[in-house]
């Protein structure tokens, strides 16, 4: 006689990204194991590798976890967390450099219980994904949104400079003037690096603040020290501040 299966609850979020609606059951005992065994390899690809394996699994409806910015797959995983493991977590907070806002030194450690549920994809009024480089030719750059990429870029032996043009160029969807559209995949890395390295360095700074103005993850927490007693706040940003795992 086969055994009885068990139901799972069924949830629904809206992708932040596209405000598409997706089902989903909370992790089971199998997904847990596949979190774990990645945890404690504390190797960055794997984590990665299991949290998309996780959410894929966890979905009911039909979605493509490779193709999701950051950005979705964050709140996804802290959502799938909340409904799976428990919607509070407890977090330890301490001051920013040991020193509370009254210029004391104190080092104490105060937990402090956060509701998951709470956390949302803030949005910057002032960004925008499709950026004008020059008015008069019309020349201009289409961004996406950055994927939660298994193999990180390398720093060793790079600049800030170096990252910053490496994730531009990663991240360029097209390029565009008054009479053509020059998409990503037409282009070379040798020509979206070239094109890159022409620019001024406004025009830089205005393409590299689609990354600082992006969607993203945070919430600002206040509390007070249950060592020296003052108030402060912290605003936490990525999943992994707030101990989802």
């Amino acid at each position: 006689m086969p055994l009885p299966k068990i139901n799972a609850p069924i949830f629904e979020l809206d992708l932040p990204s596209t405000g598409q609606a997706v089902k989903y059951r909370p992790f089971l005992v199998k997904e847990q194991k596949i979190l774990m065994i990645a945890m404690e390899s504390e190797d960055e690809r794997s984590i990665t590798v299991a949290i998309k394996q996780i959410i894929n699994n966890c979905a009911i409806d039909s979605i493509d976890v490779e193709k999701l910015p950051v950005f979705d797959i964050e709140y996804f995983f802290t959502r799938l967390r909340a409904k799976s493991v428990g919607e509070t977590v407890d977090l330890k907070l301490r001051h920013i450099n040991g020193t509370n806002k009254k210029g004391e030194i104190c080092r104490h450690e105060t937990q402090k219980k956060f509701d998951l549920m709470q956390l949302e994809v803030l949005r910057n009024p002032e960004h925008t994904d499709k950026i004008m480089i020059d008015e008069e030719t019309g020349i201009g750059v289409k961004m996406k949104y950055p994927m939660m990429d298994p193999e990180p870029v390398s720093t060793e032996g790079k600049t800030q400079l170096d990252l910053a043009t490496i994730a531009i160029k990663n991240s360029i969807d097209y390029i565009f003037d008054n009479e053509n559209i020059y998409k990503k995949e037409d282009t070379t890395d040798e020509e979206l690096l070239n094109f890159i390295d022409s620019l001024s360095q406004t025009q830089f700074e205005k393409v590299a603040k689609f990354f600082e103005t992006m969607p993203k993850l945070k919430h600002k927490i206040s509390w007070k020290c249950g060592g020296c007693g003052e108030e402060d706040s912290v605003e936490l940003e990525g999943m992994s501040n707030f101990f989802v795992f």
